[in-house]
C-alpha cells in the first residue's frame, strides 16, 4: 500500500519537496500572544522557532509568504526570533510585491524566484481561503495548520494541528489529520 503522505516528504526523506514556504500570522504567531509594539506585530512563537530549525535540519529551503500592510516588515520579527538566517532573502511580502494571497500571481512569482516547480514546494498556512486553496490550485502541496478540520481540503492538501508537526510530516515521522 502506498503512503498517501509520501508527496509531503522532503527530498532527503524520500519525497520531492525541496522548499517550504510558511505564512506568518497564525502560522508562525499565536493569536493568544500580545502584539509586540517594538515589532509592530505579534512575535514568532517559541514553538514556531523550533519548527523552523527542525525544518532546516530536514534539508528544505525555507521561505516566508505573507500578506502585509505598508511598513509591516516581517523580517524584523524573524530577526528578533533569531531565525532570519534560515529564510535569507526568501521573504515575500505582499505590500512589497504588489501582489497578495489569494492572487495566483504571488505563487507564480514565488515559484519563479525560488526556481522550483510546484511539486517541489510545500506551503503551510492557517487560512483555507487565502492559503490552502490558492496554493493547491497551483499544484503546490498545502498544509493547513489548525485544530478543527475544515469542511474539505483540496487535492494535494493535508492538515496538522500544530506547527511543530510540520517537520515530522516532511521527514515521515509524523502523520497528518483528515
Amino acid at each position: 500500500m502506498t503512503d498517501p503522505l509520501a508527496a509531503f516528504r522532503a527530498r532527503q526523506h524520500g519525497g520531492g519537496i525541496t522548499h517550504v514556504a510558511l505564512d506568518y500570522t497564525g502560522t508562525l504567531t499565536s493569536g493568544h500572544d500580545q502584539r509586540d509594539h517594538a515589532l509592530g506585530m505579534r512575535p514568532v512563537t517559541a514553538e514556531a522557532e523550533q519548527a523552523i530549525w527542525d525544518l532546516d535540519q530536514a534539508g528544505v529551503t525555507l521561505a516566508l509568504v505573507s500578506n502585509t500592510q505598508p511598513g509591516q516588515d516581517r523580517r524584523r520579527a524573524l530577526e528578533a526570533a533569531r531565525v532570519d538566517g534560515a529564510f535569507g532573502d526568501r521573504v515575500y511580502l505582499s505590500d512589497e510585491l504588489g501582489l497578495a494571497k489569494p492572487d495566483r500571481r504571488i505563487w507564480l512569482h514565488v515559484l519563479a524566484d525560488l526556481e522550483v516547480v510546484p511539486e517541489q514546494l510545500l506551503y503551510c498556512g492557517n487560512n483555507v481561503a487565502y492559503d490552502i486553496y490558492p496554493a493547491a490550485a497551483q499544484n503546490i502541496r498545502a498544509v493547513l495548520l489548525g485544530w478543527a478540520p475544515p469542511r474539505g481540503l483540496p487535492p494535494g492538501a493535508t492538515r496538522i494541528a500544530s506547527i511543530n508537526q510540520l517537520p515530522g510530516l516532511l521527514t515521515g515521522t509524523e502523520t497528518a489529520h483528515a
